[in-house]
């Protein structure tokens, strides 16, 4: 077939040239129908790239879908006025034989083959003295001929060479240009937002073609923007999406999208028919994998919002097994075959390197070809071993971390923590499945694990749910009484921080007689601990100081450093609201102590917060504030956003005992925002109290002044 004018299956679309450009004779360059939307940084950077003196070839790789065709043909386009004989373009995307690529070469050129020389060498001698660039489309599954391609710029120094793949040919002389997809809107989704978006402007400019009378408007406004987002900025997926606007408002689409491939089809009948759906396009990609690694690719479909070596290590590696040593215990990512596929997938266009998140590689897979890898892993049949190998790593994980989070690492633990954040959502939801309560067990021990996590980082309303959920699973009642009561205990703890005081003395009640009957004496302890603040917070003082030193008497046997810690502390602000500043000083210099021995930043954090208000009473407002400051930073740290607003409030009451209205009442707006931020209400009645009695303060002062 061929090439010189593409068929009906390529790019059936006219020679011809862009508009204002002269091309020399020898250019054929097909015109994409529609603009080239968002791509005009890229445009010139790849420009720029091939008419640098040295860089003859250069890839520009991407997923299906992502615009590579569109990009090549602007810039080959606008190279035609710096190159002798301007541009060719050729498709590669119907061959099947590596072989027949020079061939075609040769056709899309207009030229007549040589029967005496081979069709690459006839290439090398026809093209030898030329000045032409050469746009081979498509190149991925016929990589054998990158040979070919690496022959030719050789014998042809005028030669450059322009590939649209979506992997990269591994050739010295190759420079690889990934193509991106398009920037989204801003998350505060306005009108304005979407309109600046290249994302939106696509989405935009598509629908109109479509529904002419279609407009961007402040209600469609943050519609548009979540479709483009839940697409992930993809070109083809937002073209075909927008081709419905014509039946579809933005937010019925994106109703709609929940599932966006069986929506994403009835593509133009003039785009190739890998790209006339979505799902066609990722599928080219995936029939040119070898089998092992399309295997990998859609277990990795279970992953959402990316995933580092150790979970790559769960689901990629049957001969490991993981249990609560955490993945720690095994050399992450240490297969090389495993990470040679992994780095295959990447070179396919169908994962990405997402950076590096502390000290481990992270990877990303957009939404939609996740989508697609999830239909193939439910075909396999492996879906439900993936699954709970993702969730053995997921509970090894948080296992380790919860113990990790009370040591001299947990910042990095709470980082890595918050990055798997969504594939342990989605392990929880796996586990919650009402049909299958046998996971309940799984469920149960994953929440009660990710409790300080989620209360340190402002995750308390997400985390209540999930508690309440796993509670109330079939097959929860069949769990060991020591993982329910821990269970039950934590959302105790959740509820205290929620200001939900009644709620918590019922779940401390039902976790303090669950552990006394396994004979738990580290859990009856946490137990006691949370009924005292349950009852310091409702003013019931001889009630909380018996709980509390029920506590402190068993964690001292046990000898419980984080508990230990944990209960000085409260009972030694217990002693202070109650005027016994000198105990006061010692339990809370001793639970200091503790916790800087274990290394435990944002313990210590807390620690000085609560001798900064014993200091306040005393009447040494400038050690109070040092140590205000110094709580602070150590919140930040951790990114303690309670913790935070704690320090930010007695701060600011502080500065307003001082004189200093003004920076009180903005260290008050701003833990007043975290608190609400979290659902703190009683902190957010602190707060709200705290900024009315300055605003008091104020109009004091300035009838004061006026009377002057």
């Amino acid at each position: 077939m061929a090439i010189g004018a593409p068929d009906s299956v390529d790019l059936p679309v006219p020679l011809a040239t862009a508009p204002g450009v002269t091309v020399p004779p020898w250019s054929r360059l097909p015109i994409p129908v529609g603009s080239l939307v968002g791509r005009e940084r890229e445009a010139v950077e790849v420009r720029d790239l091939l008419l640098r003196p040295g860089r003859r070839l250069l890839t520009l790789t991407g997923p299906g879908g992502v615009g590579k065709t569109r990009l090549a043909l602007r810039v080959a386009a606008e190279l035609t006025d710096h190159l002798a004989e301007g541009a060719v373009f050729v498709s590669l995307a119907s061959l099947v034989d590596p072989a027949l690529v020079p061939r075609t070469v040769v056709a899309a050129l207009g030229l007549r083959e040589e029967p005496s020389l081979s069709p690459i060498a006839y290439l090398a001698e026809a093209l030898r003295d030329r000045q032409q660039l050469l746009v081979l489309d498509n190149f991925e599954h016929v990589m054998p001929a990158a040979l070919a391609v690496a022959e030719l710029l050789a014998a042809c120094p005028g030669v450059r060479v322009l590939i649209t793949s979506r992997v990269r040919l591994r050739l010295t002389a190759e420079q690889e240009y990934p193509v991106a997809p398009l920037p989204l809107p801003a998350s505060d989704a306005t009108r304005a937002a979407v309109a600046e978006s290249a994302a939106g402007a696509l989405f935009m400019e598509r629908a109109q073609a479509v529904a002419p009378a279609f407009a961007l408007t402040d209600a469609d406004a943050p519609a548009i923007a979540a479709i483009c987002r839940r697409l992930d900025g993809l070109p083809l997926a937002i073209e075909l999406a927008a081709a419905r606007a014509a039946v579809l408002s933005p937010r019925a689409l994106l109703n709609r999208l929940d599932r966006a491939l069986p929506l994403l089809t009835l593509g133009a009948r003039d785009l190739p028919a890998r790209q006339r759906t979505l799902r066609d396009a990722i599928a080219w990609s995936y029939d040119l994998l070898e089998a092992e690694d399309q295997a990998l690719f859609r277990r990795l479909g279970v992953f959402v919002g990316g995933f580092g070596l150790a979970a790559l290590d769960a689901i990629g590696r049957p001969e490991v097994t993981w249990d609560a040593d955490g993945p720690d215990r095994v050399a992450l990512g240490a297969d090389p075959l495993l990470l040679d596929r992994v780095t295959r997938l990447i070179d396919a266009s169908l994962i990405g390197a997402a950076g590096i998140s502390g000290d481990e590689s992270r990877f990303a897979i957009l939404e939609t070809v996740r989508e697609f890898a999830l239909e193939r892993l439910a075909a396999s049949g492996e879906a439900e071993d993936v699954r709970a190998r993702q969730a053995a790593w997921a509970l090894a994980l948080a296992e380790q971390s919860e113990v990790a989070l009370v040591g001299p690492d947990q910042v990095a633990w709470l980082d890595r923590l918050e990055a798997e954040h969504d594939n342990l959502r989605a392990v929880l939801a796996w586990a919650l499945d009402p049909d299958a309560p046998q996971r309940a067990e799984t469920a149960l021990r994953l929440a009660g694990a990710l409790w300080r996590f989620w209360a340190t980082r402002g995750h308390l309303v997400e985390a209540r749910g999930w508690f309440e959920r796993a509670l109330a699973v079939p097959g929860a009642a069949l769990v060991p009484a020591g993982v329910r009561a821990k269970a039950i205990n934590r959302l105790g703890n959740v509820e205290i921080d929620l200001s939900d005081y009644r709620g918590a003395r019922i779940r401390l009640e039902q976790s303090l007689a669950l552990w006394e009957s396994v004979g738990d004496r580290a859990g009856v302890a946490s137990a006691h601990n949370g009924l005292g603040l349950v009852a310091t917070y409702v003013g019931d003082t001889p009630l909380a100081r018996a709980h509390y030193e029920a506590a402190l008497a068993l964690r001292r046997t046990l000898d419980d450093r984080p508990g230990l810690g944990n209960t000085l502390t409260n009972l030694g602000n217990l002693e202070h609201a109650a005027g016994r500043i000198e105990r006061a000083r010692a339990l809370l210099d001793e639970a200091l102590a503790v916790r800087e021995g274990m290394g435990d930043s944002g313990a210590v954090a807390y620690a000085h917060l609560n001798l900064a208000a014993v200091e306040r009473t005393e009447g040494r407002p400038a050690a109070a504030a040092a140590r205000f400051e110094r709580s602070l930073i150590g919140f930040r740290d951790v990114g303690d956003v309670l913790g935070e607003a704690d320090a930010l409030h007695l701060l600011g009451r502080l500065l307003a005992e001082s004189g200093d209205v003004a920076e009180a009442a903005r260290l008050q707006g701003e833990a007043l925002a975290r608190r609400r931020r979290v659902s703190d209400q009683r902190g957010v009645l602190e707060c709200v109290e705290a900024i009315a009695a300055i605003a008091a303060r104020r109009r004091q002062t300035t009838a004061a002044v006026r009377l002057l």
